[in-house]
């Protein structure tokens, strides 16, 4: 069972104290979810990467370009909307590694230019403490927004992809290339929350980013619902399960994945598992939501999630 400490001293906190709700006409979603939608149907996010937090040397100039596209085309992709535009950010110590520029801008515009959407302009400047970079993404909807709140009770839990092997390329010391690749190189699956939007399947959805064990409560908490994970039920790689022996936490706690956690009915079950077939994503039901709001990984402790601010102060 989660007792969710980021309320108390750490994210949670800080977004709370940094924002209010958007009582606008323009504003459709504000703050809470993983971007706002304004009332014309444009959706707007926003994400970080920060060197010595989200990547280090195992990662390339290429890399980091290409992964700050992947995060917020995710958070877009995750509100059932298709990205439209993005601002970019960008701080960089001194001197100039040019090098490490140029790198960069080639993965950041190949991730562009197959997403087919344009870099509209944003701002550069000097950093004392390395590079920092932020892109400001945009989409469109196609359908309703897909939101955190909407699960009811007695529903399916779905997630994307498989879980863990980002942790499992960060983690190791010598990692198979499939998760080495997995934390360098995200690939969330871009088209899966459109497609369930247009549909009308999922009820309430969100990025996996932060992992499961981290993000679950957020939506359950959101719904006003708890949860019941069968730890057998979620998908692990062939490459991780072979690499550590009990993957589960890894795969729950870690985070990095960039899939989709969602809810869907029982009854839409199959049009779901249709729904990836087409799209050629693997879906996986791990388990459902209960009236109750206690959130839990059957036979197990729930694990320990990520926490942007652990250890933070009062």
């Amino acid at each position: 069972m989660t007792d969710e400490p980021d309320e108390a001293c750490g994210e949670a906190y800080v977004i709370r104290a940094l924002t209010s709700p958007a009582d606008d006409a323009r504003v459709h979603v504000g703050p809470g979810d993983d971007a706002a939608v304004l009332a014309d149907g444009t959706v707007l996010t926003a994400d970080a990467l920060v060197e010595g937090v989200h990547w280090d040397h195992r990662h390339s100039a290429e890399d980091v370009g290409a992964r700050l596209v992947a995060v917020n085309a995710s958070d877009v992709a995750a509100m059932g909307a298709r990205p439209s535009w993005a601002l970019l950010t960008l701080s960089l110590p001194v001197p100039l590694d040019r090098a490490w520029v140029d790198g960069f801008a080639r993965g950041l515009q190949g991730a562009l230019r197959a997403l087919g959407i344009p870099l509209l302009g944003g701002d550069t400047t000097r950093s004392p403490l390395g590079v920092h970079a932020s892109l400001t993404m945009a989409g469109w909807l196609v359908a309703a927004p897909l939101l955190r709140a909407g699960a009811g009770p007695d529903e399916d839990i779905w997630v994307s992809g498989t879980l863990g092997d980002a942790g499992g390329g960060f983690s190791l010391p010598d990692p198979p290339a499939p998760l080495l690749d997995a934390l360098r190189r995200p690939a969330p699956p871009l088209d899966l929350g459109p497609a369930l939007a247009e549909a009308g399947l999922a009820t309430a959805a969100m990025d996996l980013s932060d992992g499961l064990a981290t993000d679950l409560p957020r939506l359950c908490r959101a719904s006003g619902v708890g949860a019941v994970v069968d730890p057998d039920a979620l998908p692990i790689s062939a490459a991780l399960s072979s690499a550590i022996p009990d993957p589960i936490d890894l795969a729950a706690g870690f985070g990095d994945d960039y899939t989709l956690l969602f809810t869907a009915p029982p009854a839409h079950a199959a049009r779901v598992r249709d729904l990836g077939q087409r799209l050629g994503v693997r879906l996986s039901r791990v388990g459902r939501t209960t009236r109750t709001p206690a959130v839990i990984l059957q036979g197990r402790p729930w694990p320990a999630g990520w926490q942007h601010f652990e250890g933070a102060g009062a």
